[in-house]
């Protein structure tokens, strides 16, 4: 099994250890994930795994109200620098944790039209996938979107491939009533967006 990142010190090294800002792999994949979107607006939005800050800055202008976490504390100090002045609320919460238990009254802890996962799920274990599935599932509102975004390899200290933690995801997302709105295939990553749409209702 592999050895779970530390992404604490990972960050405390160098506050841009993936070279989102550089890299045209992390500008082209923000790209994609942006123009996937299946909505002009979110009401409420959650990047679950925040990094430095960049997705949840170009998520903003189209969310009302957006939560960015990450289970680096120095990740979260770069997102909540990065996104000063934007209704972006950042605060520090670990997966598969609800991210209400580690509000405050007044933070926005869903639920959510809009809840992003990107290059964090293989790095969990099995048990903490699953039960990061159901949070996804029950923190999201009747009318919802769930984009997921990873490498589409394996990361030496993952358990699965980017293609593979898409996969599953999906499956358990195909029993709880979601279905695929945008499925993007790529040599570099794999891009899914999951729908769900409540009887009588339509995502708007």
């Amino acid at each position: 099994m592999p050895e779970a990142p530390d992404f604490e010190a990972l960050y405390r090294r160098d506050p841009d250890p993936f070279r989102v800002r550089t890299s045209w792999y992390e500008r082209r994949k923000q790209g994609i994930v942006l123009a996937s979107l299946c909505r002009q607006t979110y009401p409420a939005a959650w990047d679950v795994a925040c990094g430095t800050g960049d997705l949840a800055l170009a998520l903003a202008p189209r969310c009302t109200q957006l939560l960015a976490t990450d289970d680096s504390e120095r990740a979260v100090q770069l997102t909540a620098e990065l996104t000063t002045g934007t209704q972006v609320d950042v605060r520090h919460h670990s997966l598969p944790a609800d991210p209400a238990t580690s509000a405050p009254p007044t933070g926005s802890t869903g639920p959510f039209d809009l809840i992003v996962l990107a290059e964090v799920l293989y790095y969990l274990t099995k048990e903490a996938r699953m039960a990061t599935y159901a949070l996804v599932d029950d923190a999201a509102k009747p009318v919802a979107e769930v984009v997921a975004v990873h490498w589409r390899h394996r990361p030496h200290d993952a358990h699965l491939s980017g293609a593979d933690v898409n996969r599953e995801l999906g499956e358990v997302l195909a029993r709880r009533r979601w279905s695929v709105a945008v499925r993007h295939d790529d040599q570099d990553f794999a891009l899914t967006s999951w729908v769900r749409e409540a009887a009588g209702q339509e995502a708007g």
